[in-house]
């Protein structure tokens, strides 16, 4: 979605700092296993190492089966049967599904966070492979969010972040998360990254305040 800063060092207190490292690591473990980076598994024990015993443990279980997996091809399998199909979709990766009664991708849900990344001084771009919705644009731009707060000390910024928590984000991650429980089948890391993100969501409503969340 942007050029990316690179995360900054982790800390080991619940600052902007290390809200962009953990939003960082949160996004590649979200993104296809084809473009994961080869320090994915240092990046997700750094980054929730200290967050809460929940997300350490299934941090480190994320970790692992990254470690343990001989073949690529297992978790690209998993991944399409959760997020691209080209059959079912287990659990759909678009805000629309979740927030708009009428599931209209392209619709007034995506553009919402468009208008959000703009705001923020972020452009889609005709390039992009997702819509705005998507949900590691969406975990993306909370990093960028927390990435200028960090860098650059501007409330705004963490103000921005909460107000996209509790709108957006928020409002649809558990019931992307709770969708993913039900068709993660035999994936130890999908698996993991449904308890990680259980952390994170509670967590962050701790921080930034608790979203409305949507009706399944």
């Amino acid at each position: 979605m942007m050029s990316q800063p690179q995360p900054a060092a982790a800390e080991p207190v619940i600052d902007a700092t290390r809200e962009a490292n953990l939003w960082f690591a949160l996004t590649r473990a979200f993104s296809p296993p084809s473009s994961w980076p080869q320090d994915l598994p240092e990046l997700l024990r750094a980054a929730f190492s200290d967050l809460s015993a929940e997300a350490a443990c299934a941090a480190e279980a994320c970790a692992a089966a990254v470690e343990e997996c001989a073949d690529p091809l297992v978790p690209a399998r998993a991944h399409a049967a959760l997020f691209v199909g080209p059959f079912a979709v287990a659990a759909p990766p678009w805000a629309s599904f979740y927030l708009d009664p009428e599931q209209r991708l392209m619709g007034p849900v995506a553009n919402a966070a468009a208008e959000a990344y703009a705001e923020a001084g972020l452009a889609m771009t005709g390039a992009q492979a997702e819509p705005p919705d998507h949900i590691t644009h969406a975990l993306e731009f909370m990093y960028y969010l927390a990435f200028r707060e960090a860098t650059l000390g501007d409330p705004v910024w963490r103000e921005r972040r909460a107000r996209f928590w509790r709108g957006h984000l928020g409002r649809w991650l558990p019931l992307l998360v709770a969708a993913m429980e039900k068709g993660v089948g035999d994936s130890d890391f999908y698996r993991s990254l449904v308890a990680l993100s259980r952390a994170v969501a509670a967590a962050t409503d701790a921080t930034l305040g608790a979203a409305e969340r949507a009706q399944a």
